[in-house]
């Protein structure tokens, strides 16, 4: 707070004596010569200061335009672009915090969650806090008249800078690691287990990383572009921009190999199924043929159910990598820009310089001039609303509805005020004492064990296989059930198998009634053997 202070009434005593400022300069520019030199870490970041030497004005001063450059390139309306910008940031936040803790809380079947989603959200919500920050704490964005705020003089710039730099480097290397996993499985039918999880760990945040300790070491960050801090110009294509590049690059390449292998595929099913390899003599499929077809409808099946389960994984790498690409190559071209200005090459810029000089600082009529020199209104706005949409289309198109169905019935079960009651034997009743019971038919009379007749009553009921137990009443043990049956001494009856519905036994044997006919009266079979004949006659 005190630091803030401290720059605002520095500020204000730079504003109340501007024309000392002045020098050479036509207004509204400012002399460099007249601001104090200071080290990098206590005035600003003085290489971001939009100044260029004018040889044709007396003493050749170098002028530069006030702080912030943004003021003087795009209308009073801008600013409230980007605090829309800000304001879907924060919602795509919200989307993304959602699907973190329906990973986290909700059953797997219900969010289907990856750990190539998980950690694509996480650099997402990196991506989105970026913007957020600046929402709720409205920064300075100017240490002075003509130096922006960096990183070392400013806390919001460092944190907002941090997030973007970091978000986009997770955001780029994991669309790699889903475009590869989905390579691998339309391509070569290889489902990625263990050893890529591990591989995918390992590297993809140990480049996030390095890149990251790289660019805010080398290159920094400083309010160049709005509210948010941005990578500065300085070894920025080496650390941040390059490598960011030949990231999404590669998974461009990967990306369109994969839609060339399923249109190939696609044509090469199409083919075989209009050609269906007939013979052109007999008019007779040949075997070879067949086989093709048959084999280019089942890869392409395959492929078909593939992108089904997929199509969401490729919208969002579609989607993320034109995002990507397009804010890497305007910033690039950017970088340029203000290179050559730095390095005397004005042709781009004249018209802008000359239209503030003639108008004695009137920008208003000099916002199509910066605007063709640096970035068009158009350019920028939609550099704004696609940074802000990653989170909005990334938590919609991994959202589904059963989260919310799972989240209802997760806010029923722990806060509903309707409770079911539960018997307390019930409760009692566990899954390993069901094991205990058995099922038994039990006849009217508890004596010998009867053959089932025609219009007998039977009785079903549990008995415990514990030992120990009395037996109930009416009810036989299952050692009564299960011992030998002894046949009574003045009994000339035996136990017989139950008839079917014609009356004859389901076991009837042919060999043992001495059946003539059939393969019991071959001649090669021995005789039949008397012994295995039932005790009771047919």
């Amino acid at each position: 707070m005190a630091g803030n202070l401290q720059n605002d009434q520095t500020i204000s005593a730079i504003l109340a004596n501007v024309t000392d400022f002045r020098g050479n300069c036509p207004v509204p520019f400012l002399d460099q010569e007249k601001f104090l030199p200071h080290k990098r870490g206590q005035t600003g970041h003085i290489e971001g200061r939009l100044c260029a030497p004018v040889p044709t004005l007396p003493g050749r001063p170098i002028c530069c335009l006030p702080c912030p450059a943004t003021d003087w390139l795009y209308p009073d309306d801008f600013k409230t672009i980007y605090k829309i910008a800000e304001s879907i940031s924060a919602f795509g936040l919200l989307i993304c915090c959602f699907l973190l803790l329906s990973f986290a809380f909700l059953p797997v079947d219900k969010t289907r969650r990856h750990w190539l989603s998980i950690c694509l959200v996480i650099g997402i919500v990196m991506e989105a806090l970026a913007f957020v920050v600046p929402l709720g704490v409205k920064p300075n964005q100017c240490f002075d008249q003509i130096t922006p705020n960096d990183m070392y003089t400013s806390m919001t710039c460092a944190f907002s800078g941090a997030f973007i730099v970091g978000g986009g480097l997770v955001v780029s290397v994991w669309i790699f690691m889903r475009s590869l996993s989905m390579h691998l499985q339309i391509c070569w039918d290889i489902v990625p287990g263990n050893w890529f999880f591990y591989a995918a760990q390992a590297c993809g945040w140990l480049v996030a990383a390095t890149l990251f300790t790289l660019t805010m070491t080398l290159t920094g960050v400083s309010f160049r572009f709005g509210d948010t801090c941005h990578v500065n110009t300085e070894h920025s294509m080496a650390t941040f921009w390059g490598p960011l590049l030949g990231i999404a690059s590669f998974t461009g390449l990967i990306q369109v190999l994969t839609f060339l292998y399923c249109i190939k595929v696609y044509l090469r099913s199409l083919w075989s199924d209009n050609h269906s390899g007939t013979n052109g003599s007999s008019g007779l499929p040949s075997y070879h043929s067949t086989m093709g077809g048959t084999s280019a409808r089942a890869v392409y099946q395959r492929m078909k159910k593939v992108l089904w389960l997929q199509w969401r994984s490729i919208t969002i790498v579609v989607f993320l990598l034109v995002d990507i690409i397009f804010l890497a190559v305007v910033w690039v071209q950017l970088n340029n820009t203000l290179e050559e200005a730095k390095k005397g090459k004005m042709e781009h810029f004249m018209p802008f310089l000359f239209c503030l000089v003639s108008k004695k600082g009137e920008k208003k009529t000099c916002y199509a001039a910066g605007q063709k020199a640096i970035i068009n209104e158009g350019t920028a706005i939609a550099i704004l609303m696609l940074l802000a949409l990653t989170g909005v289309q990334t938590g919609l198109l991994m959202a589904r509805t059963s989260m919310f169905v799972a989240w209802y019935e997760l806010f029923k079960k722990t806060f509903g005020s309707k409770r079911e009651f539960v018997s307390l034997d019930a409760k009692r009743y566990s899954h390993a004492e069901q094991r205990n019971y058995e099922l038994h038919k039990v006849t009217s009379s508890p004596g010998i064990p009867q053959t089932p007749e025609a219009g007998e009553v039977h009785t079903e009921i549990f008995t415990s296989k514990q030992d120990g137990l009395p037996p109930q009443s009416g009810y036989r043990s299952p050692e009564e059930l299960d011992r030998a049956y002894h046949q009574p001494t003045m009994s000339f009856s035996g136990p017989q198998a139950p008839l079917s519905r014609q009356g004859h036994r389901n076991d009837w044997n042919q060999e043992e009634t001495h059946a003539t006919g059939g393969l019991g009266s071959h001649p090669l079979r021995s005789p039949p053997n008397t012994s295995r004949l039932p005790s009771r006659p047919l």
